[in-house]
């Protein structure tokens, strides 16, 4: 049986509470590439990422696709119809194979308002979200490369509960890493190629990518900022001419 105590959202669930959330539970599998829910769907449920990662994406009025989020293992997606009463927000699709466990919406709702620790962990997760998506428009402001690195990172990072940012990533198109970054298709491989030849990201069989720890960054040219930068970015590379900030991406 599912452990939900696993989980940071509810691991200061009693076991009965967590036991109420899995009644009539339905664990789902989805094919990479196939979408997990459509932009104006009922809230019929919520979602538990047990493995795989997806994306959380919107299309503007031009019809150009932008992501807003990546979901991985332990994350929790479809909250937000169900807190609003209103049809789904954006559409998630699979950027890898995912499996996910399917939580029925009226258990959750009442539990939330039995339990104020579930509640508290909702909107914790809720601010972490926020910030991630203010530092993504920030990034937009940034280099080619910091922004693939910090694509790169997120995806490491998603991989599983507290992975770090060194973790193998899943072979992903370079369309999709494209599209993550905000980056034209061209510009992304072409960006991709120069950070391994500067060695800050590794190629791996199977054609799964790595990020270098941050000591090996620091040994692939990297320069301080000048005074008149901000105190809190770290060392910078620089790769073909173009600066690019590695550790700033991360704040």
């Amino acid at each position: 049986m599912l452990d939900l105590a696993s989980y940071a959202l509810f691991a200061d669930l009693r076991e009965e509470q967590r036991c109420q959330l899995l009644d009539q539970h339905r664990v789902l599998r989805f094919m990479a590439g196939r979408p997990l829910l459509h932009e104006q769907d009922d809230g019929q449920g919520l979602f538990l990422f047990l493995q795989g990662i997806a994306k959380v994406r919107s299309i503007d009025v031009e019809g150009q696709e932008v992501v807003l989020s990546l979901l991985g293992p332990g994350d929790l997606c479809g909250e937000m119809a169900i807190l609003q009463g209103a049809p789904r927000s954006a559409d998630v699709i699979c950027l890898t194979d995912c499996e996910l466990v399917l939580l029925r919406a009226a258990p959750f709702q009442a539990l939330l308002h039995q339990e104020p620790r579930l509640a508290l962990a909702l909107a914790r997760l809720e601010a972490r979200r926020l910030q991630n998506l203010n530092r993504r428009f920030v990034r937009r402001e940034s280099s080619a490369a910091a922004r693939l690195l910090q694509v790169l990172e997120d995806l490491a990072t998603r991989t599983a509960p507290e992975a770090p940012p060194t973790a193998p990533i899943p072979p992903l198109p370079q369309r999709e890493l494209a599209a993550l970054s905000g980056l034209a298709r061209e510009t992304a491989s072409r960006t991709l190629v120069r950070l391994r030849r500067q060695g800050l990201v590794e190629q791996m069989p199977g054609g799964r990518l790595r990020l270098v720890s941050c000591e090996q960054r620091g040994g692939a040219g990297l320069e301080r900022r000048g005074p008149n930068r901000p105190p809190e970015v770290a060392p910078t590379p620089r790769i073909s001419g173009e600066t690019v900030d590695v550790m700033a991406y991360r704040r």
